[in-house]
C-alpha cells in the first residue's frame, strides 16, 4: 500500500475473504479496494474499476486508516435520518386521516401544516402505509 502503510498478512486474508464471501456489497467492494490499494492500484485506477468518484475512493481509504477493519462495514445510525417518525408524527397524521379518511391529499396538506417538515406525498403515503394499517 502507498504512504508507507503495509498491512498484515492476517488482516490480508480477512479482507481476501471477505471480498469473496461478504455479506454485503459495499463490505465486498471496500474490502476490494484496500486490496488494489495495498497491491500498488492508484486510487484514480480503483475509482475507475468501481466506477466511483474518485472522493469515495478517498473517504474509503481515510476512513480505513482510522478505523481498520470496522471500516470496511456500514456504522450503526449511517444512512439518511426518516423524516416522519412513528414517535413523533403518527398521532398528527392519524388525527388528519382520521377526520378525512377519503381525503388523503387533504389531510397531508393539513399535516404538513401542522408539523412544518417538507415531505412529498409519497413519503406521506409510505408513512401511512407503514405506520397506520
Amino acid at each position: 500500500m502507498k504512504d508507507n502503510n503495509t498491512i498484515d498478512q492476517e488482516i490480508l486474508k480477512e479482507l481476501a475473504e471477505l471480498r469473496k464471501n461478504g455479506l454485503s456489497k459495499q463490505s465486498r467492494t471496500r474490502s476490494h479496494a484496500i486490496l488494489l490499494l495495498n497491491s500498488g492500484k492508484s486510487k484514480n485506477e480503483i475509482a475507475e474499476i468501481f466506477d466511483v468518484t474518485n472522493r469515495t475512493v478517498y473517504n474509503w481509504i481515510k476512513e480505513w486508516k482510522k478505523r481498520g477493519m470496522s471500516s470496511i462495514y456500514r456504522k450503526k445510525g449511517d444512512g439518511r435520518k426518516p423524516l416522519l417518525t412513528a414517535k413523533l408524527h403518527k398521532e398528527i397524521i392519524k388525527k388528519h386521516i382520521d377526520d378525512y379518511p377519503h381525503q388523503p391529499k387533504k389531510a397531508y396538506a393539513l399535516t404538513l401544516k401542522e408539523i412544518r417538515i417538507e415531505v412529498s406525498y409519497e413519503t406521506f403515503k409510505r408513512f401511512l402505509k407503514k405506520n397506520l394499517n
